[in-house]
């Protein structure tokens, strides 16, 4: 369990701070180009609070999977515990990594 709330305790922290950089980074910008209009922001507000969001769900997650695994160890019930929560976790922080590397890669080309 101390895994899992660490998995999700990291990605609520990268997700912050990316959301925090990312005003940063808009801030500096409006202060240098203080006529007209600035650039338009890359997103990482949203994929910072994606982050937040998996981070949660997997403490959540992770909580349940303890108490599930732990009430079979009681009964006697001991086998492999299913590895949905592992694919569904893993699957979502590669999708927002994905889309990280689309923005990072739409900022280059401007």
């Amino acid at each position: 369990m101390l895994a899992w709330i660490r998995t999700g305790i990291a990605l609520m922290a990268f997700g912050f701070a990316i959301a925090r950089f990312g005003l940063f980074l808009r801030e500096l910008t409006a202060v240098h180009l203080s006529a007209g209009k600035g650039p338009e922001g890359m997103g990482s507000a949203w994929l910072g609070t994606l982050l937040v969001a998996l981070g949660m769900v997997t403490n959540l997650a992770g909580t349940l999977r303890y108490g599930h695994i732990r009430r079979s160890i009681e009964l006697g019930d001991v086998g492999a515990p299913r590895a949905t929560l592992v694919y569904l976790v893993g699957i979502g922080a590669t999708l927002i990594g994905l889309a990280m590397s689309v923005l990072l890669l739409k900022s280059v080309g401007e």
